[in-house]
């Protein structure tokens, strides 16, 4: 009852803010397009996959529309809205990942409906070679590994947000001497079952039984700062969530995550550390850790992060390792437009000792994306 006054509080005072008198001549808000397309050429060597041979050449897309749009009111408050829509036809063309409104002045921001949330939102990753296929949360890879417990390694995410695009309300600080802070409130929480990332919840899965966690709290903080020829970036954010149902396997849900990253010159390094006690399967937790370094000159860019990631399902010779390192080099041929170039290499081995569950593999991918 205590998190309901508190939402219907929040919503109630930005309805009031919201209605402040403007000019009644002031235009309504329109929304303009944007958006990016990335299209990939991926040769994978890797172990057979369930006993078959994987291909090794394939084409991979990543494509989404954005409609944005907001108006500035005599008010001093800015309000906005803003949708991502998928727009490849292996998503489902035309699946609505994200879409909230926004109000945002001198006290800060608030994001209300399908977002991420604050530990996201806020979060700090290592330098990548390709954001696409070693970022924080990437989207490229060849890999079709199926190991133990059901476990589908490819695009390993170090992402912390536990809550997906699950409806929320977001509270962001404005910067403060390069600090900020932003906490998010989710009353009800979808996830999938592959790791620690959320999944939307769909308004037929709303029913109790679908449901795995609800009233789900985001804190988080950040910092930028430069020191003399040294930049700096530092942050770290914390998520909790209670579990619904008290079957067994199911816990309450709790996430962290720090990071930083230091830029001298041309130069870049970094490193992310994330962990949550996801339950979802049995006892699953999972535990990333990745380092990064890059170097610009010119248009070019080059990179090279590693990562480690284990995942525990609770149950004997389940557990497993995922090792990564990749390497590569993304040129700007023009303004929003990029070619992009990694090799990456993937060991994955069983904690648990399980023959025939260890498997490793080299992918090549070249690609280039466009900015609209």
């Amino acid at each position: 009852m205590k998190n309901i006054l508190m939402s219907t509080a929040a919503l109630a005072g930005l309805a009031f803010v919201a209605a402040a008198p403007a000019r009644a001549d002031e235009p309504a808000l329109q929304l303009g397009l944007g958006g990016y397309i990335s299209g990939y050429a991926v040769y994978a060597d890797q172990d057979e996959v369930a006993g078959t041979d994987a291909r090794n050449f394939d084409f991979r897309k990543d494509t989404e529309v954005h409609l944005n749009g907001e108006v500035a009111l005599d008010n001093g408050i800015t309000a906005g809205a803003h949708m991502e829509i998928l727009a490849d036809r292996a998503d489902g063309a035309g699946t609505i990942e994200e879409s909230y409104m926004y109000l945002s002045s001198a006290w800060g921001r608030v994001n209300f409906g399908e977002e991420d949330g604050a530990a996201y939102l806020l979060q700090v990753g290592a330098p990548s070679a390709d954001d696409k296929v070693d970022g924080i949360r990437p989207v490229i890879s060849g890999f079709g590994f199926n190991t133990v417990a059901g476990n589908v390694t490819g695009a390993l995410s170090y992402a912390q947000d536990p809550t997906g695009y699950s409806n929320k309300l977001t509270y962001i600080t404005p910067v403060f001497n390069g600090f900020q802070a932003a906490a998010s409130y989710t009353p009800t929480v979808g996830f999938d079952q592959a790791g620690i990332s959320g999944a939307v919840v769909t308004t037929a899965a709303l029913a109790p039984a679908a449901l795995t966690h609800e009233d789900a709290w985001e804190v988080a903080a950040r910092y930028e700062g430069s020191f003399n020829a040294i930049d700096l970036a530092l942050g770290a954010g914390y998520s909790m969530a209670e579990a619904v149902s008290a079957a067994a396997g199911t816990d309450d849900l709790e996430a962290w995550n720090v990071g930083a990253n230091i830029g001298f010159g041309a130069f870049g390094v970094g490193a992310a550390y994330v962990e949550s006690n996801n339950s979802l399967t049995g006892n699953f937790e999972t535990e990333s850790w990745v380092a990064g370094v890059d170097y610009t000159t010119g248009p070019y860019k080059l990179g090279a992060s590693y990562l480690n990631q284990e995942q525990g399902f609770g149950a004997a010779g389940t557990d497993q390792e995922a090792d990564r390192w990749t390497a590569g080099v993304v040129y700007e041929w023009g303004p929003g437009m990029t070619f992009r170039g990694a090799v990456q290499y993937q060991d994955i081995s069983s904690l648990g000792g399980v023959a025939g569950t260890d498997t490793d593999g080299t992918q090549v991918t070249l690609g280039t994306q466009l900015e609209f």
